[in-house]
């Protein structure tokens, strides 16, 4: 497939609002490639060169993609940049500058090739020659051809594609219809690689995605936790369960292979480097081949106090990585295992996977087990829940200790119950910014008055809005946010975004943001959890108490069908002073 064919698809799907068509589409783009073609064009549509696991980064930024189109069609920079601002895109102003190439286009896997090239060059010297290479990639595409490489680079797509757009069009191709999404699913689940289960499905058939295995080196795709509103309800729901301290920090997937170790984010981004004192506890475990699920946070040598999760993550940082080490050493609590020495634990019941951790942890240091109580009393569950909170930490999770680990799952096997300082069980809602008011007053000089936020429907892999959100921040928070923004900024509603309400700038989702609310009511305005019957679902009263796009994807936030749970828990009478709608009225 030449990459002109290829674009080709892209402007299509640019030019697509309906997930179905995009479905479709990228559909057609796949039963149009051959099985080596399937890996590249996975990653290419992602703006990504390998999974996200992988750190491969071409190692363009705006700046230099500039200078490349200058240097490969003869214009000014300042040319090329003011073409950029008035069009609001890089890529389209590379596309108006752009001549027509005097040869063919070259194949889409040359293409990838020739990025993952440019990407692989490092040292002295190596941003000359990147630039060099690009310019000459950049002189041998069309225009159309050119905008898409230009966003590939910057990773700024805006197809509208998530990963079951990508899940379900592979099912399309292969089957004619979705009946494959299940398969192809619990594979991406396991593997964490697009790229890997399309080229598997063309050259090996579902068989060979089946038989693709927890492997170290590639990140699962963590589970996670459903929510309840009391140890009542979660005693009602699990009868006995294992309780262990919910942490405020961030999930670390850690992967070790002989001498090789990897350490990876919840949003499976690999964070070895910056994390040296975890790596190196992993290096000294007395296995040959481990993954480990645990929370990271940092705390004070001095107070032996833990720190607050915004300067937990002041730890993922690329400079200053031994100096941060020292003054904020990181302690990650292991609370699974996934793999051991070759073999899949995940089928193993939780009270197992536990047993292996304290095996293969003889000597707690950096990496240490996270404590368990097993109970299947509310007064213990109760007493433990405050007994956590009292320390500084956020509360607990019970666990089912029959369960399974089950990759990308979110249910009642895992349920997190938290309070906050007032003593009321709540829980905050992860919310992902789709736009923004430009606001009144002061508000002006900040560049954002309000934001338009919303939560994550997976059964349409759409974002939704629930709130309409102006306060949280500080005035220097708000400039900082108006800066984070900018880059994401659309001229028009994003494909995946789902809204009645008309923001005054619409964002590419992909910021997300930890608020507080009163509580969940009804709105004619929002469309989360709205149905032909039903309004949707709004946020009264909330304020921004974190930043969370560093340790979570938007896919990651707070679902729809999560905010309708705590709804009808929210409305839903209880037994004792702590259920019911008195101690559900303030959601976080």
């Amino acid at each position: 497939m030449r990459f002109d064919e290829f674009t080709a698809y892209l402007e299509r799907l640019e030019a697509t609002s309906g997930r179905n068509q995009l479905v479709q589409i990228l559909a057609e783009l796949y039963l149009a490639a051959s099985a080596s073609e399937m890996a590249p064009i996975t990653y290419l549509i992602q703006g990504r060169l390998a999974p996200f696991f992988e750190p491969v980064e071409i190692g363009l930024g705006d700046r230099l993609i500039v200078a490349a189109a200058a240097t490969a069609y003869g214009r000014p920079r300042e040319e090329i940049a003011a073409a950029s601002r008035h069009l609001g895109d890089l890529g389209s102003a590379v596309r108006a500058l752009a001549p027509q190439p005097r040869h063919p286009s070259p194949s889409v896997v040359e293409v990838h090739r020739r990025l993952a090239e440019i990407a692989e060059l490092s040292g002295a010297g190596s941003q000359a020659a990147k630039l060099e290479r690009y310019a000459a990639l950049l002189q041998a595409l069309d225009p159309i051809s050119a905008k898409h490489l230009v966003r590939i680079t910057a990773g700024r797509m805006r197809l509208g594609i998530g990963d079951p757009t990508v899940l379900d069009a592979l099912s399309l191709a292969r089957a004619g219809d979705r009946s494959l999404r299940p398969l192809l699913e619990g594979a991406y689940n396991r593997t964490s690689d697009l790229g890997l289960i399309a080229a598997t499905l063309w050259a090996n058939g579902e068989r060979g995605v089946d038989t693709l295995t927890v492997t170290v080196g590639r990140p699962l795709r963590p589970q996670l936790a459903e929510r309840l509103p009391s140890p009542e309800a979660v005693i009602r729901k699990l009868g006995r369960a294992g309780v262990q301290p919910k942490y405020d920090g961030f999930r670390v997937q850690i992967h070790r292979d002989r001498d090789r170790i990897g350490i990876f984010s919840r949003n499976l981004e690999n964070m070895t480097e910056m994390f040296p004192e975890l790596a190196a506890a992993a290096r000294s475990l007395p296995v040959e081949s481990v993954i480990l699920d645990a929370e990271a946070i940092a705390y004070d040598p001095e107070s032996e106090e833990y720190l607050p999760f915004q300067q937990t993550m002041g730890r993922r940082r690329k400079q200053g990585i031994e100096e941060f080490s020292r003054a904020a050493p990181l302690r990650a609590f292991v609370f699974d295992a996934m793999y051991r020495d070759g073999t899949d634990l995940t089928p193993l019941p939780y009270a197992r996977r536990l047993e292996v951790v304290t095996e293969v942890l003889p000597t707690p240091d950096r990496l240490v087990p996270a404590p368990l109580t097993v109970t299947d009393s509310v007064d213990v569950l109760t007493r433990e829940l405050l007994d956590n909170i009292s320390r500084g930490l956020e509360g607990v999770v019970a666990k089912r200790l029959d369960s399974p680990y089950q990759a990308g799952a979110r249910n009642f096997n895992w349920v997190k119950l938290k309070r906050n300082t007032s003593g009321r069980l709540n829980d905050t809602i992860d919310v992902v910014l789709l736009g923004y008011y430009r606001g009144r007053g002061r508000r002006v000089e900040f560049g954002v008055g309000a934001l338009l936020a919303g939560v994550y429907d997976a059964d349409r892999d759409q974002f939704v809005t629930i709130s309409k959100i102006g306060t949280g921040l500080s005035d220097a928070g708000w400039r900082e946010l108006h800066e984070r923004i900018r880059g994401l900024e659309s001229e028009r509603r994003p494909p995946r975004v789902r809204a009645m309400m008309e923001p005054d700038v619409w964002l590419e989702p992909q910021i997300v943001v930890e608020v507080l609310a009163d509580e969940i009511t009804l709105s004619p305005r929002h469309t989360a959890g709205m149905t032909a019957d039903r309004p949707g679902l709004a946020l009264r009263f909330p304020r921004i108490v974190s930043f969370r796009s560093a340790d979570k994807r938007p896919e990651d936030a707070t679902t729809v069908r999560e905010v309708l749970e705590m709804f009808a828990l929210q409305r839903a009478p209880g037994p004792g002073p702590q259920t019911g709608r008195s101690a559900q009225r303030q959601v976080r």
